[in-house]
């Protein structure tokens, strides 16, 4: 089922439909879906794609040349093709404009020194337009490694979008038998990776897709946290101690730092790779807010399944392996499942006054936004615009039925971060009582909303 994308086709089409040929860059996390988007962009149009593997120069153009019909090659006997043989055999004359697709293009950069020089010659002396789309799953790659690698071919690249997850509003409609919260679930477990979608059914309840994709003998998602931190990185023990810590909230330098007996200066070093990959983040408090009550130097993971993975699997492997599914869930993951929808409640809210904000149905115009972790308490949403009113977000997964005195101990969260805001929006997964509602109302500036108004 395809999924969302509208804002991503869109840009495929109008540079595709731009005069003369073109090359672009197109990433995101592994699962993404990119590939996906590409056949779903390509469809009745003239495409050639190629998937390219981590092995060497010579061998990849082995692969290639039998992969297009050419005759085998023995290199001991013969000269392996090049790849501008390979292309002027594929991309014919005529017909009108070609799409050349090569799917984890790093896995060329990499072991091909001259590739790129080959391809931007390729496409510049051919008689036919090209739009050429080079896919990658190695965002540290692309946003770090990709310009000093290929030199002065890197003038030759005529964009770079990022393909970002999919938005809850999409898992809303694929997930379509399940209610706003159960959609919230899933999206706080699986987050917005539609590969990560298609292994949970909503003709199921979230414990037997739990179960089934994660603790089972042979789930399919058993091993994926550690794949995903072992495909591009060295030294994994280094990086999953740090990610197991992050995921069971030691999450600031110094603390990492008694945690583990890691130097303070290597543990930065090893954030610092991981936020180049997109699998760690550092939470800063708000600009405009008090520094002096507020945590600072937070690193969080922004990857659902990293999270769920480290708190419940990695940290239990011994008992996963000796347990049967069923207990595993009922004796461990279930008890910490509030705690990881708490902080994917952030995430909705968010991503709901980021619509509301683009369609101009705020009561501000937003011009920057954050949020304020605070030491006796956090601040989940500062929106603020240019003549800094502000409008502040504070979202509760873990409440039952909200009091007239939640929000006493939110204006106290408010004044200990030195804010006067205009506007205050509280989501709540639970209700909110006839006391808070009248309340509210009298205020004028509050907004109360439930999960159903998601």
């Amino acid at each position: 089922m395809f999924a969302g994308r509208k804002k991503e086709l869109s840009y495929l089409e109008e540079s595709y439909s731009q005069d003369g040929s073109r090359i672009i860059v197109m990433y995101g996390y592994r699962g993404v879906g990119k590939t996906t988007l590409l056949k779903r962009f390509a469809e009745k149009k003239d495409l050639t794609y190629f998937l390219a593997r981590p092995c060497s120069d010579e061998e990849e153009r082995i692969i290639w040349n039998r992969e297009c019909g050419g005759d085998a090659v023995d290199p001991e006997m013969q000269e392996v093709p090049s790849y501008t043989d390979i292309l002027g055999r594929l991309i014919s004359a005529g017909g009108g404009k070609k799409i050349l697709a090569i799917d984890e293009f790093q896995n060329i950069i990499r072991y091909s020194p001259d590739f790129m020089e080959q391809l931007v010659n390729f496409i510049n002396a051919s008689d036919t337009q090209i739009f050429c789309v080079l896919l990658s799953s190695s965002i540290s790659f692309v946003e770090n490694d990709l310009v000093p690698r290929i030199g002065k071919y890197a003038m030759s690249l005529n964009g770079f979008f990022k393909i970002p997850e999919l938005c809850f509003l999409d898992c809303v409609n694929y997930f379509s038998k399940y209610s706003t919260k159960q959609c919230m679930e899933v999206y706080g477990i699986l987050g917005g990776i539609p590969a990560y979608w298609k292994y949970f059914s909503d003709e199921k309840d979230l414990k037997s897709n739990i179960i089934s994709t994660f603790l089972a003998d042979g789930a399919p998602l058993k091993e994926e946290g550690m794949r995903v931190v072992s495909d591009e990185l060295r030294e994994t023990h280094v990086y999953c101690t740090i990610l197991n810590c992050l995921a069971t909230d030691v999450c600031k330098l110094n603390d990492l730092h008694k945690h583990t007996g890691y130097a303070r200066a290597k543990i930065s070093v090893y954030l610092k790779s991981l936020m180049e990959m997109g699998l760690a983040t550092k939470v800063f408090p708000f600009d405009g807010a008090s520094s002096i009550n507020a945590r600072k130097g937070i690193y969080r993971i922004p990857v659902r399944l990293l999270i769920f993975y480290f708190r419940f699997l990695y940290s239990n492997a011994s008992a996963l392996e000796m347990m049967n599914a069923e207990d595993f869930y009922e004796n461990i993951v279930s008890p910490g499942l509030s705690e990881i929808f708490k902080g994917n409640f952030r995430r909705v809210c968010s991503e709901y006054l980021d619509i509301l904000s683009s369609r101009h149905a705020l009561p501000i115009e937003v011009t920057s936004s954050g949020e304020w972790p605070g030491k006796d308490g956090d601040i989940d949403i500062i929106m603020q615009n240019d003549e800094e009113d502000s409008l502040i977000g504070f979202c509760r997964w873990d409440k039952g039925e909200m009091q007239v005195s939640d929000m006493d101990e939110y204006y106290r969260l408010i004044k200990s971060a030195s804010l006067h805001p205009d506007h205050i929006f509280v989501f709540s997964a639970g209700t909110f009582s006839d006391d808070l509602k009248k309340s509210s109302d009298l205020e004028g500036n509050i907004r109360l909303i439930a999960t159903e108004d998601l």
